[in-house]
């Protein structure tokens, strides 16, 4: 007897995904369509943090900021998977044997919400999470000057961060602004004396200078 698939939609538009790509006959998995995953155009940007090889898988442009507000403004969790679906074997292979270390959110938005974002963005990845970084305070940087936003020294803090002594990190984060959340939490995970840590962000904003 013939098992009948079922049908496939974009969890983007929702439109029915089309099994005719190339992309789609090796990977049954594949959440977009071929329009929605032209619009995305990763860049897998390369870039450095200090010394801490650093990636952004997009630019932050107007196509992955709205897409990032709709899910984690507007609750859509069903758009968690998106952003990694295509390069998840990619990514797997990069950073096998890595635990992720998740830049902090506010527990008020987490918990209006009913999960966290940065988390969800990066769960087919199928690495363990280590929660030892956590906010301060329940303050928005996006609420912020610019001047405030680099002064994080009393927002960021550690919890149990020797767990990490000797391990591969990878600190994770839905966007990559001014960098200075980064830069904190690497001097954190850092006094743990961990074996190697690196940065993978969703998206990083356009430097207008280097172009």
């Amino acid at each position: 007897m013939k098992l009948i698939e079922a049908t496939k939609y974009c969890k983007i538009c929702f439109n029915q995904i089309k099994d005719n790509s190339f992309y789609s006959l090796l990977h049954k998995d594949n959440l977009l369509c071929e329009k929605c995953f032209s619009s995305l155009k990763a860049r897998f940007i390369n870039f450095k943090i200090g010394n801490i090889n650093s990636i952004a898988i997009y630019d932050y442009d107007d196509t992955i900021k709205k897409l990032i507000y709709t899910f984690k403004g507007c609750y859509d969790y069903e758009l968690k998977d998106v952003f990694l679906n295509r390069y998840l074997t990619y990514l797997r292979i990069k950073y096998a044997g890595y635990v992720l270390v998740p830049i902090p959110s506010s527990e008020i938005d987490d918990q209006k919400r009913g999960f966290n974002h940065v988390k969800e963005m990066f769960s087919a990845l199928k690495l363990p999470y280590i929660d030892v970084l956590r906010k301060n305070n329940n303050e928005k940087q996006s609420a912020k000057s610019s001047k405030d936003r680099l002064n994080i020294d009393n927002i960021l803090v550690e919890q149990n961060i020797n767990i990490l002594y000797g391990k591969k990190v990878l600190i994770i984060d839905d966007i990559y602004t001014t960098g200075a959340t980064m830069f904190k939490a690497i001097q954190l995970v850092k006094k743990a004396n961990p074996k190697v840590i690196k940065v993978l962000v969703v998206a990083k904003t356009i430097d207008l200078k280097k172009r």
